[in-house]
């Protein structure tokens, strides 16, 4: 059995496409554990702007049998991930703190086995922009593979495995063929390498494809020519159904990143793709 976190974000489609995708990538989804956790840092804002117009601010002492407003939020956004939960027949847990800090998540990751993230959580709610700085201190922090998934994820057909010729690639396919297991053995996998110039080989191909080949019956290597990795893999990703693309080796200092952006960071940004990211 699994033990997976989900930050909760209060979106009633997250949580039914989540428990739905899981029957979808894990042969017994019943035998998993999820581990519902409300992250004041990342949903309580945005929750907040699901429910009402403006952010509130609560300094109350309820009298009994009141509850402030941000109780009411976080009772609604429990009762939705525990029926979700009840009605797709999975095991399922409520983390009993409710003020979870980034710094928390990233101590609870240690004793997890993934954890997963609504892409929404990371839009200012005000803007509607996409506000990333929290999701990389996840991603950099994490002790345990993140799988981000986009609003209407329920449903995975073709897995995309980039390689760029390092062992955290390898890393990464290893850590998500040893989660998911079942009708995933059918899905369609492409490793995928962008090389600068197209005569460059793909190191220990054959050995990678032996690995690969263990776990997926239908597998192939794709080999793109071009110097702009991220705009590669996001314009493969846009001529195949239903992708999840899996990478690894997340982060680099803040002045590499200046110079050479992550391609994980550029596909957050750019696109609504769902994400497994997994780094040692």
């Amino acid at each position: 059995m699994a033990k997976i976190l989900v930050a909760l974000d209060g979106n009633t489609s997250f949580n039914n496409d989540l428990f739905r995708l899981s029957k979808d990538l894990f042969e017994d989804s019943y035998e998993q554990l999820f581990v519902g956790m409300l992250v004041k840092d990342v949903s309580y804002m945005n929750t907040v702007g699901s429910y009402v117009n403006e952010p509130v601010l609560t300094d109350v002492s309820p009298a009994a049998g009141f509850l402030s407003e941000e109780d009411h939020i976080i009772t609604n956004v429990i009762s939705d991930f525990e029926k979700n939960a009840k009605d797709s027949n999975v095991n399922y847990e409520i983390y009993n703190d409710f003020n979870l800090t980034i710094p928390a998540v990233i101590k609870q990751s240690t004793y997890a086995d993934m954890l997963i993230l609504s892409y929404r959580v990371f839009y200012n709610y005000l803007t509607g922009e996409p506000d990333t700085s929290i999701l990389y201190q996840i991603l950099k922090g994490s002790k345990c593979p993140v799988l981000i998934l986009p609003e209407g994820t329920n449903r995975i057909d073709n897995l995309i495995f980039t390689y760029d010729n390092k062992e955290s690639s390898v890393f990464a396919i290893r850590a998500f063929s040893n989660l998911f297991s079942g009708d995933i053995k059918n899905k369609i996998v492409s490793i995928l390498s962008v090389m600068p110039n197209a005569d460059e080989e793909v190191k220990n191909e054959k050995l990678l494809l032996n690995l690969v080949k263990q776990h997926y019956n239908n597998v192939g290597i794709q080999l793109l020519e071009g110097d702009n990795i991220s705009k590669e893999i996001s314009n493969f990703t846009r001529n195949v159904q239903n992708p999840l693309v899996v990478m690894g080796a997340f982060g680099r200092s803040h002045i590499s990143n200046l110079l050479l952006p992550s391609v994980a960071q550029y596909l957050l940004k750019k696109s609504d793709l769902p994400l497994f990211i997994a780094h040692r």
